[in-house]
């Protein structure tokens, strides 16, 4: 409880320094988190190798990569994802983060927020929609689909999540995303988790991101995140 409440702290500070309204909501409710019983959560805290392009200027730095994911009861389902880079005077933040209710066992009401800011591209979005999900004992998939609470109707976010148990002991997690904004975004992720033991294990990850002009013809930025970390389950 004590190391939970001190990655709390951390992740606190860095949001107040980003001012993201979504992840500042997802930190309190993981604060609020520990007054719940039935409260469980996965904490991966990474270095990342970030290797970005935005219009021909290539930007490679490193960085600090954390995952979390969870829950906070029974019903309601949370996963951040929070990268943080520095690029000689620039520096990197490439977030995504979502709250689900599940109303049905499979069907959910989904709240999700990203965000990038590196050099001249800076985009944030948070969308409100529906999720299904499939859960047996050794996979797990979740689709999702929304649209910006700002311009509901008007720009939309869908992807999937695949959990997959590969082997005792280990898994691998896919997820792809893609959000129709003034930006086109595309992220893709896959994060391998090796368990050294019941709460402790290995988390290896690759992250792509790619973000295209309003009228999707061009790339304005493309790049991708390699991280490696340790896991804790709480």
């Amino acid at each position: 409880t004590v190391i939970l409440l001190c990655i709390v702290y951390e992740i606190e500070e860095l949001i107040m320094k980003k001012s993201n309204l979504f992840i500042i909501l997802v930190a309190l409710l993981l604060s609020a988190s520990t007054v719940f019983s039935q409260t469980s959560v996965s904490a991966g805290l990474s270095y990342g190798s970030f290797n970005y392009d935005i219009s021909g200027t290539k930007y490679t730095g490193d960085g600090g990569v954390l995952n979390l994911d969870g829950q906070l009861s029974p019903s309601i389902d949370y996963s951040l994802s929070m990268s943080d880079g520095k690029f000689e005077d620039n520096v990197l933040s490439n977030n995504e983060g979502s709250i689900t209710y599940n109303v049905y066992p499979n069907i959910g009401i989904h709240f999700m927020g990203s965000q990038i800011k590196l050099a001249t591209v800076q985009e944030t979005d948070t969308s409100l929609g529906l999720s299904y999900k499939i859960t047996t004992s050794s996979l797990g998939i979740k689709v999702f689909a929304g649209s910006d609470i700002n311009n509901y109707g008007k720009f939309y976010t869908y992807g999937t999540k695949i959990n997959l148990g590969v082997a005792l002991g280990s898994s691998l997690i896919l997820s792809y995303k893609t959000e129709d904004r003034k930006q086109k975004a595309t992220t893709m992720d896959a994060r391998f988790v090796y368990d050294l033991n019941s709460r402790l294990g290995l988390n290896l990850g690759y992250k792509s991101t790619e973000t295209k002009n309003a009228a999707g013809t061009a790339v304005v930025l493309k790049g991708n995140t390699t991280y490696a970390g340790i896991m804790y389950r709480f």
